[in-house]
């Protein structure tokens, strides 16, 4: 980005010296036809017909008509036009990446990826980051291979590996499509890394952000608070 700042500088700093240049101890400015600079002690700005550029000592900027980039002492985003919703941040705290697909953010535990749909549920883990979970709302066309059928008050939702998916139309054909855990759905093994844990005096199993209950067809989702 710096090569591109120093480039704007330059080339409509050049256009607008053929006009009208004022300069003083704190600076100078130029103005013409096609746009305008200034520079001083603490940064510089010029701005054109196709976009702007700025910098300074806790960062800088530059905008154009495919997008944006900034930076600054805690990170930078860049963003363009070519996806409607759009951009990347990166921080010191971790990294977000948005495009017309969905998004990706990573932070200090762990990841999470998002997106409109996916072909598969492998096609979303190749996606993925490295022990990033699903996210809700995410949808698949066609659920995981090993997904089991699990009945909850006359609907039928699948699971698979402590996620739950439920039959949806989309652009008028069926996906299906990740939802917060039903209260009341059995699975018959819990998934992995699970713990138990007590509250208000009762023991449950833990698994992520899911709480089951022991009943004696297997483990029975229930929602708390």
């Amino acid at each position: 980005m710096g090569g591109v700042l120093v480039a704007a500088l330059v080339a409509t700093t050049a256009v607008a010296l053929s006009a009208q240049v004022r300069a003083g101890k704190r600076g100078a400015v130029a103005k013409g036809d096609n746009g305008a600079a200034a520079a001083g002690p603490r940064g510089a700005a010029v701005k054109g017909e196709e976009g702007y550029a700025a910098a300074g000592r806790r960062g800088a900027v530059v905008k154009g008509e495919e997008g944006y980039a900034a930076v600054g002492r805690h990170g930078n985003v860049v963003t363009g036009e070519e996806v409607d919703v759009q951009g990347a941040a990166v921080t010191r705290r971790g990294t977000v990446v948005v495009g017309e697909e969905g998004a990706v953010g990573v932070g200090r535990y762990g990841g999470v990826v998002v997106a409109d749909r996916y072909e598969s549920y492998d096609a979303w883990k190749a996606a993925a980051v490295v022990g990033s979970a699903i996210a809700v709302g995410t949808m698949l066309a066609k659920p995981p291979a090993a997904a089991a059928p699990v009945a909850v008050s006359g609907t039928t939702y699948y699971y698979h590996d402590n996620v739950f998916y439920t039959r949806v139309m989309s652009s008028g054909n069926v996906v299906y499509q990740v939802i917060a855990p039903p209260a009341g759905a059995i699975i018959t093994t819990l998934p992995a890394s699970c713990q138990s844990v007590r509250v208000n005096n009762v023991s449950y199993s833990q698994c992520g952000t899911t709480y089951y209950s022991k009943v004696s067809s297997g483990y029975q989702v229930v929602v708390l608070g």
